[in-house]
């Protein structure tokens, strides 16, 4: 009976691991710390907190507005999901109402200094969530993402180049992931390119999309205000994108391989943090 009961809790976890976007909650971590260590701009304890449980919260509760909106044909993160939705709901709960003690105490002034990304944010949710939006979703999401990975940082216009390049990586993996789920999306009439290309095209269009982005990376070799050893973390996980692009597998395994493909991100404050033990 104690065995039964703890298959079940391990496999319980396992599917919480893979449905509730622990992955996409790494892989900001590894870009803040990427663009940390690039623009010398120290963050703070408090506000990583925010951008992680932040995030975390909202992929959660995405999902789950997803898992309601289906009636006919459920996905297996929609199924779990909804079985689980009242343990989701406390967790989406006390996520938010941590992030509103974080910026209450701690980050008032750095939302009152990006208000207009929030509201920028919030207008383009409501167009999205309405139907009313002129761009396929996966342009807003990378737009988005991209934006406020990049909001802790106001030196990053000086360096425009690698910030297109991370912009393009993070376009190729959204509609890499949107790709995925494109039958959900197709059967909740969302707005995506895949409205207009079928799966195979739409690879092809992610791997040129990808190949273009590693041209600019190794372009930045000729730029010395580009260090080598960033552009082998980003460099790296253009590779590990691209490969990822090419296996055949688990639709939730290949989107974690994906949001994983940040990891790599991390190598710079690795690499710095041991050259700094001699």
């Amino acid at each position: 009976m104690f065995r039964t009961n703890q298959t079940k809790g391990t496999f319980l976890f396992f599917k919480f691991i893979t449905y509730g976007s622990l992955d996409v909650v790494i892989s900001v971590f590894a870009n803040l710390s990427f663009f940390s260590l690039y623009t010398q701009t120290p963050l703070r304890v408090s506000l990583l907190l925010l951008y992680l449980i932040s995030v975390w919260a909202l992929y959660l509760l995405d999902h789950l507005w997803d898992a309601k909106k289906e009636k006919d044909i459920l996905s297996p993160r929609s199924v779990f999901f909804l079985e689980h939705q009242i343990k989701f709901q406390w967790m989406i709960s006390f996520f938010f109402l941590c992030s509103s003690g974080l910026v209450f105490f701690w980050e008032w002034k750095f939302l009152v200094a990006n208000q207009i990304f929030l509201f920028s944010f919030g207008m383009t949710l409501v167009l999205v969530v309405t139907r009313f939006s002129p761009l396929p979703k996966e342009i807003w999401v990378s737009l988005f993402y991209t934006w406020g990975i990049l909001l802790p940082f106001p030196t990053w216009f000086g360096s425009f180049e690698i910030c297109l390049v991370f912009f393009l990586h993070v376009f190729a993996n959204v509609l890499y992931t949107y790709n995925l789920d494109r039958e959900i999306d197709l059967r909740q009439n969302t707005f995506v390119f895949s409205r207009f290309l079928t799966h195979t095209p739409m690879l092809s269009a992610i791997r040129i999309l990808l190949g273009i982005g590693s041209f600019l990376v190794l372009f930045l070799n000729k730029s010395e205000s580009h260090p080598l050893v960033f552009q082998f973390g980003i460099g790296l996980s253009y590779l590990w994108l691209l490969l990822t692009t090419f296996l055949k597998g688990k639709v939730t395994t290949l989107k974690s391989l994906a949001e994983l493909s940040y990891l790599p991100m991390f190598l710079p404050q690795i690499i710095f943090f041991f050259s700094g033990l001699r």
